[in-house]
């Protein structure tokens, strides 16, 4: 099981595990031209996301793989509350909620390992973006993916409305600019932070 701590820094794994290495991967959380903290970021970027029904991942499986995997990171994170202690303790169960529902949209077991699923996700994402159909549906196979391959690429490629994503991610923002304002996000020096323990940097309150 991968550490939470862990989580919002994880490549696109699958690399090992399906042997093609292909380029240096991205970053789940974060894309190649995002400037300021990865949390922050992802939070902005996944709420852009599911924005509008989610309009923006039609036929885009990749990029529906990829929300995904954010989505079930920032589930975690907002579980464990380190980065922002004064969030509202009705985001954790709206993020869970939404996550079921975005599992069942595509056939992700219910039970599953969230650490588990995102470096399936991540690794969907990977793979399309390589052009490796067999290696993205080497990762979509059962137990975590009840369907299979076959049917969750296509349900992937076809994602349709998920508006518990839409609605959580989108609350979830506005709740981090709210702290960003209050300055509210734990001063503890986490990876997220590039200033000492108890300060609170610059470019937290940046838009994305």
């Amino acid at each position: 099981m991968i550490p939470r701590r862990a989580l919002l820094a994880l490549p696109l794994l699958g690399c090992e595990e399906l042997r093609t290495p292909a380029n240096p991967p991205a970053a789940v959380l974060t894309g190649a031209a995002t400037a300021g903290p990865p949390l922050r970021a992802a939070v902005e970027a996944t709420a852009a996301a599911f924005a509008n029904g989610g309009a923006g991942l039609a036929g885009r499986p990749a990029e529906a793989a990829l929300a995904l995997a954010r989505f079930e990171a920032l589930t975690l994170e907002v579980a464990e509350a380190r980065a922002w202690p004064g969030l509202s303790p009705t985001l954790a169960i709206a993020m869970r909620v939404a996550r079921d529902e975005n599992r069942a949209a595509v056939g992700g077991a219910q039970q599953a390992d969230g650490a588990r699923m995102v470096a399936a996700f991540a690794t969907v994402a990977a793979r399309l973006r390589a052009n490796d159909r067999a290696g993205a549906l080497a990762a979509l196979a059962p137990p975590l993916f009840d369907p299979g391959g076959e049917v969750t690429l296509d349900r992937l490629a076809g994602i349709g409305p998920l508006p518990a994503a839409e609605q959580a991610s989108a609350a979830l923002a506005r709740e981090v600019r709210r702290l960003d304002l209050d300055r509210g996000w734990a001063g503890a020096g986490n990876w997220w932070q590039a200033g000492t323990p108890g300060a609170i940097t610059d470019g937290l309150g940046a838009g994305f």
